[in-house]
């Protein structure tokens, strides 16, 4: 299995993954529109035969285009009924679908009930001092296709959202309230520090307090960080991030597991009920060149807090390389938290760490690693299987650390395949 390269091929891999996504998006399933009538710019179904009319509603679709004339029939892009996304989403029904086409649409899109919502023909959602591009507060809703761009905050946020896809998206440039040079102003509260810790904005794509969520194949670039996954409102559990190409998120990590909730296991014991960060899989990403400007792993499973809970985890089949922390990193700081049981599994891992990592205890790991483990509290991990190359370090513990399989991984070009500290 070969070894990730450098980042000299990462702009050619997201260069063609923006062009995929843009080409293909996700199809939109055809109406039998013989079917369908326009009534005030929305399809309803005609009362040509009775039998039909409840499946007509429960297809209802809508189309929004820059160019929308309000009294059109909205049977497709060129008679499209909508000038906004918002109000094609407040007028279509629950379960309906929402074609957005090419076209760029200043706007904070809230997604408040079960929506399909699909971008054709590079339709971007430009949030220029606004504080997201979607925000999902309704579970089962899907968005895909779009180009999402310029949020002072994430570019898509789902909260307190289950069963939610964000799928075949381009989200770069986010985040922009928590520039370390010139950032927006804003008073959103995901942009603040805590602690010592700059804020991050929320990064591109943030599942928080979300379960059974999917995120495929999206882009996701040049915001502070790539993808997050939190519980500061419920617990985040059962996800999926999957197929996604995640690079130059020059201030954070690119993608972030990580639990700020202290209800996730008070007094060190899981509460899966009450918040956590569990049973979540990332797996089959390419991960490049994140952290470079500040501390940022390729993926990273912590928390910071007493009671904060990462645990049963998932890390697996994913290439990873030119991150400022280590390609897989594990922090937990102080005690009375639970990371255990998380899975480092059949990753490509080439140069990673190129900053150093002084956020563990000493001895400090200032040379190039593929896999960091730092703890207080006794935790028990599995890395197996993951080929690590052209490292000083290949898996660098600290901490009572208990790596199971440690060994059966494959070195390359790795100085010390294995340290504990």
């Amino acid at each position: 299995m070969p070894i990730v390269e450098e980042s000299t091929t990462v702009a050619s891999v997201v260069s063609a993954a923006i062009g995929a996504v843009n080409r293909n998006g996700v199809p939109m399933k055809k109406l039998r529109t013989s079917m369908i009538f326009a009534v005030g710019g929305i399809a309803v179904a005609a009362p040509v035969i009775a039998a039909t009319t409840a499946q007509a509603k429960a297809s209802t679709t809508v189309y929004v285009s820059a160019h929308a004339a309000g009294h059109a029939s909205d049977r497709g892009c060129g008679t499209a009924a909508y000038h906004s996304i918002t109000a094609a989403s407040a007028a279509v029904a629950e379960g309906g679908t929402v074609i957005v086409c090419g076209g760029t649409y200043k706007e904070d899109v809230a997604v408040t009930k079960a929506l399909t919502i699909q971008g054709r023909s590079n339709a971007t959602i430009d949030a220029t001092k606004l504080t997201n591009g979607f925000l999902v507060t309704a579970s089962h809703a899907a968005i895909s296709g779009f180009t999402v761009k310029n949020a002072v905050g994430e570019g898509i946020l789902v909260n307190k959202a289950n069963s939610v896809t964000v799928q075949n998206n381009v989200v770069s440039n986010n985040d922009l309230g928590g520039l370390p040079v010139n950032p927006v102003p804003n008073t959103y509260a995901s942009c603040a520090a805590q602690g010592g810790v700059p804020g991050d904005c929320g990064e591109g794509i943030h599942l928080m307090g979300s379960s059974h969520s999917t995120v495929r194949n999206n882009v996701s670039t040049a915001n502070s960080g790539g993808i997050l996954v939190s519980d500061e409102t419920a617990p985040a559990a059962h996800n999926r991030i999957s197929g996604n190409v995640v690079a130059r998120n020059t201030y954070a990590c690119g993608i972030t597991v990580v639990a700020h909730s202290p209800l996730g296991a008070p007094g060190g014991k899981p509460a899966p009920d009450a918040a956590g960060v569990y049973d979540n899989d990332v797996v089959g990403n390419t991960i490049s060149d994140n952290g470079t400007q500040a501390e940022g792993a390729g993926v990273v499973l912590a928390t910071g807090l007493p009671g904060g809970a990462v645990y049963d985890n998932t890390v697996e089949g994913n290439s990873i390389s030119g991150n400022g922390l280590s390609g897989v990193t594990l922090h937990s700081h102080i005690a009375g938290q639970y990371l255990n049981g998380n899975v480092i599994r059949g990753n490509r891992i080439g140069t990673n760490n190129l900053r150093g990592d002084k956020d563990i205890a000493e001895p400090f790991d200032t040379e190039t690693t593929g896999i960091l483990v730092g703890t207080v509290d006794p935790l028990s991990i599995t890395i197996s299987g993951n080929v690590i190359g052209k490292d000083h370090y290949g898996v660098w513990t600290t901490g009572p650390v208990t790596a199971k399989n440690v060994r059966d991984n494959h070195f390359t070009g790795v100085t010390v395949p294995v340290i504990t500290h």
